[in-house]
């Protein structure tokens, strides 16, 4: 009901409305922002739009507001940001790379975000994409989008009240008890040296600590008090130095963080606060901002004072540790980078090893006078495959001829026609693939088992088939004899049998 009597509101006074839908998307079509007010309805993930610059503004400060009407503060899930003369690049379809963007906004997830263009950065013409990507889809977010042109540099939101804060060259001056770049967060101060107890935290709660005069180190004691309903993991508590650009600090961006345990329920920290200067433009000193997150609700107690001698013992033994253990990790890392140097050194040794011999073999393969195609068709006679079986170390062997199916060189099958040669060691070659091998390229061994087949080692294996020919000759000859000698006793014995009795 309310957003219909907003609506009807808004188109009274003429403010124009933009559906940013599934409808807008299909026209592919931005739209132009050409007045200074408009009233956003957008369904979908990504909304983009533009405006230009035009001549009169070079020395303006142009101002984009957005001021969400739902969701409500704290559930603004949207990235808002401006491109200037190009489309915003979207990387991983979450990270938004551009020009502009409201860090503060996204990470406290407000309902008023803004970006300010700083003046003569920009040239008549210039055109600045507008994208309000929502990180939930399901939900439909409706705004206004303000944009405003000024002289002096704006601060977010006005500083949200007067009585809140005043503006001061772009920064909000924010009054005590509020923090954020806006003085949109109700803040508790954290007193020097007084104790605070029974401060009661219900979801988000900041506090500040803003020294009086210039401190080196606080020593920040905080802790449970009483515990209601929350377990203590979930409970958290975020440290930064105010600058003005966060705002205050978050799970994404702190300069320190830390939970509770059971049997932690007390962290005492050294803070070094030097950095923490006299802001001469608010006239006071940067503060240091707390943000404490409770699901529930819990009781602290706060205490900030100058740290003791003991405290300064304990700092000095963590800086020892520190420094034996940085020690250490040096140490170690000088041990694993020699360790690697080493094994480079020693891969490369061997591999300067490994090129000087295969260097030498090059140099013996040159030497090698190989051996002649008389010496090779003499030792290695050409034969057909399919008079293979004839091959006397084949027989020799009972080797089926059908196992030798394909040349181990030029690894083309035989067929029966096939002119092989057989090497001493009976492997079978392409009669011109071993002749290439041995004779052309000089090798001196068997392609195949890397057998020696030198001319020395070929008239070795010559030799022993001599031997072995002769000794098959001599017992062919033996059983010659012996046949002969058989048959005619065989002839004689016929003969005395044909013989009459007398």
């Amino acid at each position: 009901m309310f957003f219909f009597l907003f609506y009807f509101f808004i188109t009274g006074l003429g403010i124009q409305t933009i559906n940013i839908n599934q409808d807008y998307m299909d026209e592919e079509e931005l739209f132009e922002l050409e007045d200074s007010d408009y009233f956003i309805i957008q369904e979908i993930k990504n909304g983009t739009m533009f405006f230009q610059a035009r001549t009169s503004d070079i020395q303006k400060y142009i101002q984009i507001e957005l001021i969400f009407l739902t969701p409500g503060d704290g559930q603004v899930n949207l990235s808002f940001t401006i491109s200037k003369n190009s489309f915003p690049s979207m990387k991983d379809n979450r990270t938004i790379s551009s020009t502009y963007a409201d860090i503060n906004g996204f990470y406290v997830k407000k309902s008023y975000q803004n970006i300010v263009i700083p003046a003569n950065s920009f040239g008549a013409g210039d055109k600045f994409y507008i994208t309000n990507l929502k990180r939930e889809d399901e939900k439909t977010y409706q705004y206004n989008i303000r944009i405003k042109k000024s002289d002096n540099i704006p601060c977010p939101n006005e500083c949200t009240q007067a009585s809140l804060g005043f503006c001061n060259l772009g920064t909000c001056a924010c009054e005590p008890n509020r923090v954020d770049l806006d003085c949109s967060k109700k803040a508790t101060p954290l007193m020097f040296d007084k104790r605070m107890d029974n401060i009661t935290v219900s979801g988000t709660e900041y506090f500040y600590f803003e020294q009086i005069t210039q401190l080196e180190t606080i020593l920040l004691d905080i802790g449970i008090s009483n515990i209601l309903i929350a377990e203590y993991s979930q409970i958290f508590v975020y440290f930064m130095f105010e600058n003005f650009k966060y705002g205050v600090p978050t799970p994404y961006y702190n300069n320190y963080s830390f939970t509770f345990s059971q049997d932690s329920k007390i962290k005492s920290l050294i803070i070094d606060v030097s950095g923490l200067n006299n802001n001469p433009d608010l006239n006071r000193f940067n503060r240091l901002i707390l943000t404490v997150v409770v699901p529930d609700t819990c009781e602290f107690f706060f205490k900030i004072s100058v740290p003791s001698d003991d405290s300064e013992v304990n700092t000095n033994l963590m800086l020892i540790y520190f420094l034996v253990s940085l020690a250490i990790v040096l140490v170690l890392t000088w041990i694993i980078v020699t360790l690697i140097r080493y094994r480079q050194r020693n891969r490369i040794q061997n591999e300067v090893s490994l090129n000087q011999q295969s260097s030498n073999q090059q140099q013996r393969r040159s030497q090698n006078n190989g051996i002649s195609i008389q010496q090779l068709d003499y030792f290695m006679k050409k034969t057909l495959w399919k008079n293979l079986d004839q091959i006397q170390r084949i027989k020799d062997k009972k080797i089926d001829i059908r196992q030798f199916e394909a040349c181990t060189v030029c690894l083309i099958e035989y067929d029966k026609d096939s002119i092989c040669r057989v090497t001493p060691c009976v492997h079978v070659f392409h009669a011109d693939c071993l002749q290439q091998w041995m004779v052309d390229k000089k090798h001196e061994t068997c392609p195949m088992c890397r057998e020696e087949l030198n001319l020395q080692a070929l008239e070795k294996f010559a030799e022993q088939d001599n031997t072995h020919q002769i000794q098959e000759n001599q017992q062919i000859k033996k059983g010659d004899v012996q046949h002969r000698h058989e048959n005619s006793l065989q002839i004689i014995s016929q003969q005395r049998s044909n013989q009459p009795f007398s």
